[in-house]
């Protein structure tokens, strides 16, 4: 830094309302699966959505149970928005039990060399979160 430079080190914290997607969030955190089915089409999505993204109609609340397959894998160390610390993660792309897309989330104790196909749940997530998105948290269900 020269002499002609000061430093400035900025932090903006505001709350944002979480609007229509509240109880989803809400479910999320208590590792609940909250979908939204459309009742024109049928479709189901997870996450819910307000209105279908194939026909328009309007999507109601549904339970999952919560299960699902990975379908795609990517891991690496970064740090997760709004958070402070880096760490290894890996990303998932779950086919969830009763949805018709795939749902995007994080793995937790997962250690096996590839999680592609394996069978995970939704779980809760303890401790503060950056966003309440990244309480879509997966775990390896044990076979048995």
């Amino acid at each position: 830094m020269s002499d002609s430079t000061i430093r400035l080190d900025l932090r903006l914290g505001y709350d944002h309302g979480s609007g229509a997607l509240s109880d989803y969030f809400r479910a999320l955190a208590e590792g609940r699966a909250l979908a939204g089915r459309c009742e024109t089409c049928g479709w189901t999505w997870f996450p819910p959505h307000a209105r279908c993204p194939e026909d328009g109609g309007t999507c109601k609340p549904v339970n999952l149970d919560g299960h699902g397959v990975v379908v795609s894998e990517t891991r690496t160390r970064t740090r997760l928005p709004f958070t402070d610390q880096d760490r290894e993660v890996t990303f998932v792309l779950v086919a969830m039990a009763g949805a018709d897309n795939a749902a995007f989330g994080r793995l937790k104790n997962f250690s096996g060399a590839n999680a592609t196909g394996e069978r995970v749940q939704l779980v809760a997530v303890a401790g503060p979160l950056g966003h309440p998105a990244q309480a879509a948290v997966f775990q390896p269900v044990e076979d048995g």
